[in-house]
């Protein structure tokens, strides 16, 4: 089954990859962003592994949704990760959220202060 999303970017979930492809600009900008993070911040296992990216377009494992509360996580990965203290983000959304192999990680982890301001 495939399912499609879009915002700023189109997101196909296909078998075991989450595909994004950038619509504008933010896209790119935030598909940027995920690789940056993913590279600096992989060992914590707070992200949905990032398995390929080129410029703005990234291929993530596909991760089992998360539909709890996630202010919790929302805050501990503020904590973690410097760069997603941001206050105009959607970390609080659980549709940003899943499990990969016992752990809750960030779907959705390409927001930047510059790229919050776009919206």
């Amino acid at each position: 089954m495939i399912r499609i999303h879009i915002s700023t970017r189109v997101v196909f979930l296909v078998a075991r990859w989450a595909v994004k492809i950038p619509v504008d600009r933010r896209g790119w900008l935030q598909g940027l962003n995920e690789r940056i993070l993913w590279n600096q911040y992989k060992t914590k296992n707070c992200f949905a592994p990032l398995l390929f990216s080129v410029g703005g377009i990234v291929i993530q494992k596909r991760v089992e949704q998360f539909t709890g509360s996630v202010d919790e996580y929302a805050i501990k990965i503020k904590r973690q990760i410097p760069e997603l203290n941001i206050a105009n983000c959607d970390l609080h959304k659980w549709e940003n959220w899943g499990w990969n192999d016992g752990d809750v990680v960030l779907l959705d982890y390409g927001i930047t202060e510059q790229v919050s301001t776009m919206y």
